[in-house]
């Protein structure tokens, strides 16, 4: 038998465990997802957002796998964790967001709660599947996991860091929601922030008005020709 049929039956083997080992865990991941949309953490609701991070460490924490949480003022922290692979090289990233809001329920089998889909039932999924890979092996490269604590707002604060975390990745998965089809968001367009400063001229609007010139007026088309 050579070398490769050998490493491929190996890491069948792993990925067969990893998945049995999923398989089991639907109420884990139900609770979780209940519990991390149950916490308020809108963007800019420091402490939620840390809340949320914090469930989220603990849970990593337990299956052995290293996690720091960076401090971003006023808007609460990021998460970023590891699992080392059976190789060095570089990792592949799970990325996420923790701002959402509550309440969570569940009706006819679907969970229902601001944050369900986008994107806390994408951070337990993450969270998870590091999880597994701690506790199963088989994953010949790191897996490294990046949430993101203001995404909802253009990502201001994190930006330089999210693209620091992204540029020594193999493969980046960022794990939003996809489309109700089934089908998967390969690209997005990004946002901007744009700051306009227009000056008037001031006239008399019943004895001069042609002689004057209005800023909001101005500004009113801008905003209509960006659009």
């Amino acid at each position: 038998m050579s070398d490769n049929v050998a490493d491929s039956e190996v890491l069948d083997q792993a990925a067969g465990g990893v998945i049995d080992w999923l398989g089991g865990q639907q109420a884990q991941m139900q609770a979780l997802l209940q519990r991390v949309v149950d916490i308020d953490s809108g963007s800019r609701q420091e402490a939620g957002v840390t809340a949320v991070a914090e469930v989220l460490r603990a849970r990593l924490e337990a299956a052995g796998i290293a996690v720091t949480l960076h401090a971003v003022a006023g808007y609460g922290v990021c998460l970023d964790a590891l699992v080392p692979g059976a190789g060095d090289g570089a990792p592949i990233l799970l990325m996420g967001h923790t701002a959402a809001r509550r309440p969570f329920r569940v009706e006819d089998g679907l969970a229902y709660g601001p944050g369900v889909a986008d994107m806390k039932s994408g951070l337990v999924m993450n969270v998870f599947v590091a999880e597994a890979l701690a506790r199963c092996g088989g994953n010949a490269l790191p897996v490294r996991l990046f949430f993101s604590c203001d995404e909802e707002i253009g990502s201001g604060a994190t930006r330089e860091r999210i693209l620091d975390v992204a540029r020594g990745a193999r493969a980046v998965f960022n794990a939003e929601p996809g489309r109700v089809s089934g089908n998967l968001v390969t690209g997005r367009k990004g946002s901007m922030v744009v700051e306009f400063e227009v000056e008037g001229v001031a006239a008399h609007a019943g004895v001069n008005h042609a002689q004057g010139a209005s800023a909001i007026d101005a500004l009113a088309r801008k905003i209509l020709a960006l659009h």
